[in-house]
Parts: structure tokens; sequence; C-alpha cells
């Protein structure tokens, strides 16, 4: 299968680093290419290989996510996970997410590139939005920035911050990220910060740099669903799911239809090598054969997941292997979109999104 076109400006163009001809959130192609309305797509979580233990050999690691943007994945998602808790069991793919995401950029040309997710409380807002719009620019407006609240307490000492308050400093941080990426010389009077008189650059490609929530994060679904523009979920039962994706549906409907806001579910997958071995449990994912896993994919597409963004921990094949076969069997049924589709993921700015935090 081959990927679409780059989504990067034509070589030569001057970039627009102070956001005076910003494009139209409602033609971003990065989320045109993840989130086509009315299908799904596939993702990767990197690293984009098995492993057992915390952490990852990373052996050829960009050479899997240029085979994966060949396949045909929408996507490419990376973690931040910046200390080794042995106890948890998961570094990710270990490069601090905005060095690796500057890797990417350049040896990338269309795969949209997502982070899965930035511990917003750990980091001031004001160095998530220069780095978000950084590799916003590089990628020719290919980010998403998944943002969470943080799980792993052993991490929040080590930066001076209480982790009680992490759910309350979310949402001062969300709040500053928003109004210094959308606004120009904005007035911010926050807990975490003045700013008055001074603008952040560069600026985002398109009007804003997507952000979608992972999970709860302690915060009111009713929140989440106005100030992001989507929603990064869990692989529960998928009774939940459906439950899940109706409340945030119900939550996100704009009068005119406009405004499609995109729910993604992560799953581990281990693909098995005989395609109609039937699906066995694992931590947040399936071990199961690629025909029944195709006709899991489906159901997933008819509850409305617009994306399933796969980690490979638990795969015992080889990844390579596995991409060759989803390629081959899999990827062709759930493409990712195309820059002519952007109109139909646009929206209004999330609400309460303001010059003034």
């Amino acid at each position: 299968m081959t990927s679409p076109g780059p989504t990067a400006p034509p070589a030569g163009r001057p970039p627009d680093l102070l956001g005076r001809h910003q494009r139209p959130f409602s033609e971003h192609a990065g989320m045109a290419r993840a989130f086509p309305r009315g299908r799904m797509t596939i993702g990767a979580i990197t690293p984009l290989e098995g492993y057992d233990g915390p952490v990852p050999s990373m052996v050829g690691h960009v050479e899997v996510i240029q085979q994966a943007e060949r396949a045909g994945f929408a996507s490419a998602w990376v973690r931040d996970v910046p200390l080794l808790d042995p106890h948890f069991g998961d570094t990710g793919q270990v490069f601090a997410p905005w060095a690796y995401l500057g890797y990417l950029t350049a040896q990338t040309t269309s795969i949209t590139l997502g982070t899965a997710s930035i511990v917003l409380p750990l980091r001031h807002p004001l160095d998530i939005a220069k780095a978000a719009a950084s590799i916003d620019q590089l990628s020719g407006g290919r980010l998403l920035l998944g943002v969470a609240t943080g799980d792993r307490p052993v991490e929040f000492p080590a930066y001076g911050i209480d982790f009680e308050t992490r759910a309350e400093r979310f949402r001062a941080s969300l709040d500053y990220l928003h109004t210094v990426l959308e606004n120009h010389f904005p007035d911010v009077r926050s807990p975490l910060g003045q700013m008055s008189g001074t603008d952040l650059i560069p600026k985002p490609v398109y009007e804003r740099v997507p952000v979608l929530m992972t999970g709860r994060g302690r915060q009111e679904l009713e929140w989440i669903a106005a100030k992001t523009d989507g929603w990064l979920y869990y692989t529960p039962p998928i009774e939940q799911q459906v439950l899940n994706i109706q409340q945030w549906r119900r939550l996100t409907a704009a009068p005119d239809g406009a405004g499609y806001k995109p729910f993604a579910q992560a799953t581990s997958l281990d693909l098995q090598e005989n395609p109609s071995a039937l699906p066995r449990r694992i931590h947040q994912g399936f071990s199961v054969g690629r025909e029944v896993w195709l006709e899991m994919l489906r159901s997933y597409q008819r509850i409305g997941i617009d994306q399933l963004m796969i980690n490979f921990k638990q795969s015992r094949r080889p990844v390579p292997e596995v991409i060759d076969e989803l390629a081959q069997y899999v990827l062709p049924e759930f493409p990712p979109g195309s820059a002519e589709q952007a109109a139909h993921t646009g929206a209004p700015g999330p609400e309460g999104a303001g010059a003034t935090v």
C-alpha cells in the first residue's frame, strides 16, 4: 500500500512563524489523515517492537516507522515517560518526546505524528506550547497533541510537584496552552505565570494545534469535550466502550454537524501466525489471528471508533513481519484519510479558549 503524499508545505515556501497566514483548522491535514470522518484508521504507538521488561531495544526503530508509513498507518504516537519506574513496567520509546518527534519529522513525509501523551502537569505549559508549535512547523502541520494528567506517582516529586494537585494543575496548564498557541500577544493571568506585551513564536501552521485528551485525567467529561479536540481512550469491554462513545458524541455534537471530535482507542496486539486463532485477552488488548482481528476491527468501526492505536509491546513476532501482514490483509480496509477530507474534521475553537487565562 502506498502512503498519501506529503502534508508539508512545498519546498521553498517560507514558514509562517508569526502566524500571520495560518490555515483554517477545518483543513488540518494531520487530523484528516488520522481521522477521516465516518470510518476508522489504524495508528501505531511507539516503540514499534515487542519486548519484555520496561525498556525496549529501539533497534531499527526509525526504519519500522517508515515501513508503517508506507504500509498505510495513519499516525505514529510517541510517549512521555521521563523516568524509569521498574515497577510500572513500560518506559515507552525512552527518548524525550520532543527530541524524538523532531527526528521523526525529518525521517517521515506524510504520517501524522502525535503524542500519547504529554504529561501536562510535569512541565510548564509555555515550554510545551513552544515545543509543540516548533514540531508542528517543522512537520508541515502534522502534529496532534495528546495530553494527560499523569499516572506515575514517582515522577512528581522529582519535579517538585505534589501528585495530589495534578488535576487542578492540568486544567490551569491546558488553559495556558490554548491561550498562547491560539492568540497573538495574549494577556495571561494564570497560577502558572503572568504574560503581557510578548508573544509565543512560532505559531502553528493551522489556527491551532489539535489537543486530544487521554483517559479522564480526573476531569469531568463535559469539560474535556469543551476544551479538547478529541478523546484517546483505553480498551475496556466493548459494551462499556459503546457507552463511552455515545456519551462523547452527545457532548460534542454541533447543531450544524461541524466540529466533529474523534474518539480513538489504544489496544495492545499480539498477532498470531495462525490467521484464524481465536482472541485471548492480554493487558489492554488481544493475542489473536489476523482473520479474527479483522472482524474485531470491523466491530470497532461499527461502534464509532475513529482510530485504533496499536501498541506492539506484547507482540511475540517481529513487528516488521506483523506490519507486512497487516499491510497486505488489513490496512487496505482502513486507509488513512487525505487532505481533501480535511473539511470534515474541523471545528470552532474549544469553548473557553479565549485570550485571557
